[in-house]
């Protein structure tokens, strides 16, 4: 066994050592937790949870690379009686070789009387009664539970022009590598701009961050089902990773949303310092030598994200004869996310078909089980959609497939 530099680097913890941790830290706090003081507890106590185990897994890891480095002499005679004991397990190799050979030729022999179900055996009707029962009380439970604040956010929208509003290809990219938007990442963006605004009423604010809360339920299964595509996936992860701070405290990537509102400054000066906020966040991703880092990552796609909207809002109220009061532009964003929420929502019959037919059996109850939830509770939102048309759009930038 040879010594070599790397055995001195017992300081040094890998990344996969507290990957799933740190991703942890950065998880979405569970719905079902009421008020924001109850999410804000909740997350500071997670917090120094996780911190402190992180603090404890980098301990145990340096400890036992220390233990490691033992004097060379050990090592050597280690490795000695490894080979020694090595050499000497080879002359039982045939033995079990021919044991094996055996086992497989027993399961052959005894593999005819093993009784297997028949594939196109059916289900008798008392089965398929209390299966229908079950269903239909799951559909009736849920039907209940309907989601009232995101029903009066949608009746806002009055088509899906908000699809192609939200962006323009007059805003230059910051950066060569194309970022791709999906559904929840461009409506939490509105959302952060939306809260930014001045002289906006609290019940305002409340209520587009219920709404948004309902509404990321129901899209986040359906980008999970549709977007299998890498980037797509990384643009659902910076969403996830903005929406805690958007939703518990008000904040975008730590930057105070309400900061500048407080100040007296005006929705455009506002508008102006989101985007330039965005940039110094994109440059700073640049100067970065390990890119690969997933939270680095995700608030840059999250800026990028946050740098083409606000231009793109900013250049179509230039383009208008006036600019709009705040309250008018904090009801030009809520429909612009209504559109787009009710874009989206046109996959919910395919997402929910596609959980019905989920070829893995160990998968299949739970997926038939929140496919009726998410029928029970979408029951609305499809009559609405059932009366509008989707426009010939390419949806391919919006992960929809």
């Amino acid at each position: 066994m040879k010594w070599s530099r790397h055995h001195l680097h017992v300081f040094r913890v890998e990344k996969h050592w507290i990957q799933r941790l740190q991703l942890s830290k950065n998880s979405p706090i569970p719905t079902h937790i009421p008020g924001r003081h109850c999410k804000k507890v909740f997350h500071n106590i997670r917090i120094m949870i996780l911190n402190f185990c992180i603090t404890l897994q980098i301990t145990i890891v340096v400890i036992c690379k220390t233990i490691c480095l033992v004097p060379r002499s050990f090592l050597i005679l280690f490795s000695y009686c490894y080979h020694f004991g090595k050499s000497s397990l080879k002359r039982f190799k045939e033995e079990p070789n021919a044991s094996n050979s055996n086992v497989i030729s027993d399961l052959e022999e005894y593999s005819g009387y093993v009784l297997q179900i028949e594939p196109d055996a059916k289900l008798s009707k008392r089965i398929l009664r209390n299966v229908l029962s079950s269903i239909t009380q799951l559909l009736h439970e849920f039907e209940k539970k309907e989601p009232r604040n995101l029903m009066k956010l949608l009746e806002k929208s009055t088509g899906f022009y908000g699809v192609i509003e939200f962006d323009n290809d007059g805003v230059p990219p910051l950066h060569p590598e194309e970022i791709q938007n999906c559904w929840s990442l461009v409506a939490l963006t509105l959302t952060a701009i939306a809260l930014a605004l001045p002289n906006i009423t609290n019940c305002n604010v409340k209520r587009l961050l219920s709404s948004m809360k309902e509404g990321l339920q129901f899209v986040r299964h359906i980008e999970e089902r549709l977007n299998a595509n890498e980037e797509l996936v990384k643009a659902r992860e910076a969403a996830r990773h903005v929406w805690t701070d958007v939703e518990v405290y008000c904040k975008w990537l730590q930057i105070d949303l309400q900061k500048k509102a407080r100040k007296g400054e005006t929705s455009q000066k506002i508008l102006e310092w989101l985007g330039d906020e965005a940039v110094n966040i994109v440059i700073q991703f640049k100067a970065m030598k390990n890119i690969s880092l997933d939270h680095s990552r995700c608030e840059f796609i999250a800026a990028s994200s946050m740098y083409r909207i606000s231009q793109t809002i900013l250049l179509h109220f230039h383009e208008q004869e006036n600019w709009p009061t705040d309250e008018e532009l904090f009801e030009w964003i809520s429909t612009i996310i209504a559109d787009l929420l009710c874009a989206c929502f046109t996959n919910l019959p395919h997402v929910i078909t596609m959980k019905c037919h989920d070829d893995a059996i160990e998968k299949r109850e739970d997926n038939i089980k929140t496919a009726a939830q998410l029928l029970g509770r979408s029951k609305k939102i499809l009559k609405m959609l059932k009366k509008r048309q989707l426009p010939n759009l390419h949806m391919e930038s919006m992960g929809v497939h």
